[in-house]
């Protein structure tokens, strides 16, 4: 719902879930030219946040950590703009293109 615009970036309390549906089908680090996490298991949703809020030196006001929450909302605000662009294909969209 908040990547289609129906429901406010704002009223999300946890939008990390909606950060992972969107790295499953974006490749976001290419994308936002983010560095890799230290660890070598991949990506995760809070691994992209992490390195977006390092990126765009988001910090938190009593620790100065990385403050992942804000990333997060970035990251849904670019693609609620436009600049970020996700395009779903209907199902069985490949199988009927081809008859």
């Amino acid at each position: 719902k908040v990547l289609a615009g129906i429901y406010p970036i704002s009223q999300l309390q946890e939008p990390y879930s909606a950060v992972g549906y969107l790295a499953s089908r974006l490749p976001l680090p290419p994308l936002l030219q983010l560095r890799p996490p230290s660890a070598a298991d991949g990506w995760t949703a809070w691994d992209i946040c992490e390195a977006w809020a390092e990126k765009r030196g988001y910090k938190t006001a009593k620790a100065a950590r990385n403050d992942v929450y804000r990333a997060a909302n970035s990251i849904l605000r670019l693609v609620a703009e436009g600049r970020l662009c996700l395009c779903l294909r209907p199902p069985g969209y490949t199988a009927q293109k081809g008859e």
